[in-house]
């Protein structure tokens, strides 16, 4: 590819711009598996949103996360300029796109600030220093430089020289050394527009961002020993959960302050780690999160006493945090135990103590038809700990150490009693001399032994008859009780 070394350099330089006004730093890397992967393609590339020629789609870019995610995909019909020359009458500023993808690479939504680089409408112009609204937003995400005492330029060192060939078109892969990794957001496709469209369309953006407070003038973290007590993490294998929830299509487990988070591999490396490195605008002094969902709108509510907070991604929301009486609840709640979306009928409940509310997510408000008692939801008790709609679709109630799944035709748990969260969740392996408890009802009623057919038999079973009796009469109200909930529960639960 002719325009190799003027993409190379106009790659790196893009990514120094987010780079001098944070902490991150980046290298190259000539392999795929680096963070960020950077790709000239034209209409279907692989990733389900295909370019559409010259003009209007220019680029577009992923969040932070695994596979696919942080990378970078430029239009490859478009006349792109990559040098700092005078531009082309019909040609595309290669340094502003990049810029703007990077920004999503690296985790940032559009901005509505006209003057911001996230801004979503292609500009000629280009100002390699960040302004205020993207400063602030990355230094949000990932800190800002160490101060120094004047001024500092680090030295340079020659780039090796970039071999080429025409029969390849190899992407260029960088690696972004950030200290943590945003959630991932697999449904969402930044897009760079060249022009602004004069027909209305129906693309939505996120909200606005709010400014961040003014930087402390010394550094924020000090390098001199603290006198505050250190926070201990939780043991993975032996701990109770405060909030678990599905977000960005990955499961997060909170306990105190902090988290861990796990992804189609299994328990990320790293974790558990503080909560607020992923959304640092919670409060600085709150003991744990009591509870959190993802709502239908793809932002993230979490419960902390009296109040909740709403984000975009890691961006907290204008407006918030609000008291959980803007939700209808009543003054006297002091806070939330759980808050799910049921995979039955998909509408979000919240529960506290002996009671729980259906909340309209359109109106804001919880129905006013409550609250009802917790005792419908048979099997599961009082005081919940948490509860959350995993990717098949079931419900999971959690208290103390164990859990149960929630059997959505019949009302109630699917086993009596609660198995290890620690064994299915995390992983963990199984303790010596431990036995699971529910073995004496999971254990299959017919087995195979040197060929003959083994009815597996309680002590109380008198006969075959008896046994052959209750299971088609059990099999029978099975049926029943299915075509019975399944006609009344989206409507009285």
């Amino acid at each position: 590819m002719d325009d190799a070394p003027h993409i190379r350099r106009a790659v790196a330089e893009a990514l120094d711009v987010w780079s001098r006004s944070s902490k991150l730093t980046f290298r190259e890397m000539r392999s795929d598996q680096a963070d960020i992967q950077v790709l000239f393609a034209r209409g279907d590339h692989g990733d389900g949103y295909k370019f559409d020629g010259p003009g209007k789609v220019l680029a577009h870019a992923f969040f932070p996360g695994v596979g696919r995610s942080g990378d970078a995909h430029f239009d490859a019909d478009e006349k792109w300029h990559f040098t700092r020359g005078p531009k082309g009458k019909d040609e595309t500023n290669f340094l502003g796109a990049a810029i703007h993808e990077f920004g999503h690479s690296l985790g940032l939504s559009h901005s509505s600030d006209q003057n911001a680089i996230m801004y979503p409408w292609y500009r000629d112009e280009v100002d390699i220093n960040l302004p205020a609204d993207d400063r602030n937003a990355i230094q949000q995400l990932y800190g800002s430089k160490e101060k120094t005492w004047g001024r500092f330029t680090p030295p340079t060192r020659p780039r090796p020289p970039l071999t080429t060939t025409t029969t390849t078109r190899r992407p260029l892969v960088y690696r972004p050394q950030y200290p943590y990794n945003e959630p991932y957001d697999p449904h969402h496709r930044n897009t760079h527009y060249r022009t602004r469209p004069t027909t209305t369309t129906t693309t939505t953006y996120r909200p606005p961002r709010t400014d961040s407070p003014p930087q402390p003038t010394r550094s924020p973290y000090p390098r001199r020993q603290s006198t505050k007590p250190k926070k201990l993490k939780p043991d993975t294998c032996h701990t109770t959960y405060d909030a678990i929830s599905i977000i960005r299509r990955e499961l997060f487990i909170f306990r105190g302050q902090f988290l861990w988070r796990i992804g189609d591999r299994g328990l990320y490396a790293g974790y558990p780690t503080e909560t607020r490195r992923l959304w640092a605008q919670l409060p600085e002094n709150y003991s744990k999160i009591d509870a959190v969902y993802e709502n239908k709108d793809r932002k993230i509510v979490f419960f902390i006493g009296r109040y909740y907070y709403v984000f975009d991604s890691v961006t907290l929301v204008p407006g918030y945090p609000q008291p959980l009486t803007s939700l209808g609840l009543p003054s006297s709640l002091t806070h939330i135990d759980a808050a799910f979306v049921w995979g039955h009928n998909n509408r979000t409940y919240l529960t506290s103590g002996t009671l729980y509310w259906r909340l309209d997510e359109d109106t804001g408000r919880v129905e006013l038809d409550y609250p009802r008692d917790m005792s419908i939801w048979r099997g599961i008790g009082y005081n919940i700990d948490a509860a959350f709609k995993y990717s098949n679709g079931k419900t999971y109630f959690f208290k103390g150490y164990g859990y149960w799944e929630f059997n959505d035709d019949l009302m109630e748990v699917a086993h009596p009693r609660p198995k290890l969260s620690a064994r299915k969740w995390m992983n963990c392996p199984r303790l010596v001399n431990e036995v699971d408890e529910e073995q004496t009802w999971t254990a299959p009623l017919i087995s195979e032994r040197n060929g003959t057919m083994v009815l597996r038999m309680s002590s109380s079973a008198a006969s075959w008859n008896h046994v052959e009796r209750g299971m088609l009469l059990w099999i029978t109200l099975v049926l029943v009780s299915r075509w019975f909930w399944t006609d009344i529960t989206s409507s009285t639960v």
